[in-house]
Formats: structure tokens, C-alpha cells, sequence
């Protein structure tokens, strides 16, 4: 048996298969971002919330947020090895491929992430050959679940949004403008805090500036991740992976027909695709990958 996992930086999805693809166990743990955690931190939280519901397995694959970097990947896969009884080494891999193998099989394309965070790759098939820079929700990560949160609680805090809305988001979230600048700059984990508020967003996605506020970010998204690779000749498919890009479609969809893009397939979750990359069934294509993504 295989055991996957799709790790970002506020959950991590897991699930043990046989070697037909068949669903064995499927579970979520906290997401495990080698940035934001060291060795010891992931390997005792593992320990924490697994225990020993693992059985004995083939390999481990493990697709994360902050795995990209041979270092880090390295020392993540230490961890598994050290946590989980396997016949062979872990495989620790960056979220970016795993998406692309998700969304393209053995096919080049341009896959792209929006979750928590963003990012956007050239696969050719087989590996990733072109990359842009993921400067993180500070600096970067344009249309991402971070960053939405982000621009969201500034117009909120800056009195930019309808007084109802906002009224409205101190009762449901019982907090104030203390206590929010608080979470951002006191506490741990500011990006997922500011993207827990996306249910919230997507709630009152039709209010103008709300709405506003998402195109742009999408728009910035496709400037910063997309662009790069249309100037530099590359003519590939275009698809997404990842709760935001999924839920907020038909605003992705505008911003990419702004632009002069098309987008090929969204999908909510890469873990689907990955099963069917790792147990061989790559005659399944990105159509009807779509297509399950919308069931």
C-alpha cells in the first residue's frame, strides 16, 4: 500500500491506497510546512495526531507547501521515514509538482496553485522546467487564501466596506480591531488566520468591493504567475488546483478572459489525480478530472 499527502500550509490530506488505486483510509492533520516547523515539531505533531492508525506500507509520497527545496524535502523525508514503516524511502516532492502530476498526468501544462498560498509551474510531462518566484502572502501569493484574507481585513479596518458587512463580520467572528491586529502580528500562523475568513468572503462575494477586491487579486495572480510564461513563448494549457481557485471560479474564469487566457480545468483538490499518477491510470485526462472536481 502507498500512502499520499497533500500538504499546505493549514492542512495536510492524507490517504493509503493499494496498488489498484483503491481507497484504503483517508484522514487530515494539520498542514506541515518545513518553513514554519522544524524536524522535531512535525515529527512529534505526527506522532500526535496519526499514533499508529498507519499500517505497514510500500512508500510514502508527500506532496507540501515548502517542500520544493532539495534541503528541506530531505529533512522531511527523514521525518517519514522515522514515523511511518515502509519498504522504501519516502519521496517529499514541492505542492507545485504535485498539482502538475495531478492536473496533467504525464502531459505538459501550466498548473497552478490557489489555496491558503500560490504558485504556478511549467511541467513538461515529466518535471517541472519553469518556475516564478513564490514570494510568501507578505510579498506575493496573489489570489491566494492568505492574501484575500489580507485585503479583505484592510478595507474592513481601513472602513472601506458597506457598514453592515462589517457590523456583520465583528458579530459572527466576536472580534474587534484590537484583537484582529493582534492575531496578525502577535500570534503564530498569521496567513492561515487570514485565510480562515474565506468562507466569509466567498459569502459576500457579490458586494461590490468585495468583489472588486477578488478580481484584482486574481488579475495580479495571472500578472506575477502567468504572464512570465506567456512572454518567454511557452503556448501550454492553463488549469488550477486548490480550494480558493475552486470556489471562486467564475471570478478566476473573468480575470484569465481580462487577460486573454483560458483556463483549461479547476479542481478543488490535487489528491484524486495523484492516486491515479502513482497507481499507473494516466489515461485519465484533465476532462475528466474536471469533471469529477464539479461532482
Amino acid at each position: 500500500m502507498l500512502l499520499l499527502a497533500d500538504s499546505g500550509s493549514t492542512k495536510t490530506e492524507w490517504r493509503v491506497v493499494k496498488s489498484s488505486g483503491k481507497t484504503v483510509r483517508e484522514f487530515k492533520t494539520q498542514g506541515f510546512n518545513p518553513y514554519f516547523k522544524s524536524p522535531e515539531q512535525i515529527k512529534n505533531d505526527l506522532l500526535s495526531q496519526l499514533g499508529d492508525q498507519i499500517p505497514s506500507l510500500e512508500q510514502v509520497f508527500f506532496y507540501g507547501a515548502g517542500c520544493a527545496h532539495p534541503q528541506k524535502a530531505g529533512e522531511l523525508a527523514k521525518v517519514l521515514d522515522e514515523v511511518f514503516e515502509a519498504t522504501l524511502p519516502s519521496e517529499v516532492h514541492g505542492d507545485i509538482l504535485g498539482a502538475a502530476r495531478s492536473l496533467f498526468q504525464d502531459q505538459p501544462g501550466i498548473a497552478s496553485i490557489l489555496g491558503t498560498g500560490a504558485s504556478s509551474c511549467v511541467y513538461d510531462g515529466h518535471g517541472i522546467s519553469g518556475t516564478v518566484p513564490s514570494l510568501g502572502y507578505i510579498l506575493g501569493d496573489y489570489g491566494s487564501g492568505a492574501v484575500l484574507g489580507r485585503e479583505f481585513v484592510r478595507l474592513l479596518l481601513s472602513e472601506k466596506l458597506p457598514a453592515e458587512l462589517t457590523q456583520e463580520f465583528y458579530d459572527r467572528f466576536s472580534m474587534d480591531r484590537v484583537s484582529i491586529l493582534d492575531r496578525i502580528y502577535k500570534y503564530s500562523f498569521p496567513n492561515r488566520f487570514l485565510a480562515s475568513f474565506i468562507p466569509f468572503i466567498h459569502q459576500h462575494r457579490e458586494v461590490p468591493a468585495v468583489k472588486e477586491l477578488i478580481l484584482d487579486s486574481f488579475i495580479q495572480f495571472f500578472q506575477y504567475y502567468i504572464l512570465p510564461f506567456r512572454s518567454k513563448g511557452v503556448e501550454s494549457k492553463l488549469a488550477f488546483t486548490g480550494s480558493v481557485a475552486y470556489h471562486f471560479r467564475e471570478s478566476l474564469v473573468e480575470a484569465a478572459h481580462q487577460l486573454g487566457e483560458a483556463i483549461d480545468t479547476i479542481q478543488s483538490k490535487p489528491l484524486d489525480g495523484l492516486v491515479k499518477f502513482h497507481c499507473g491510470e494516466v489515461e485519465w485526462g484533465v476532462e475528466e478530472l474536471a469533471r469529477k472536481s464539479r461532482d
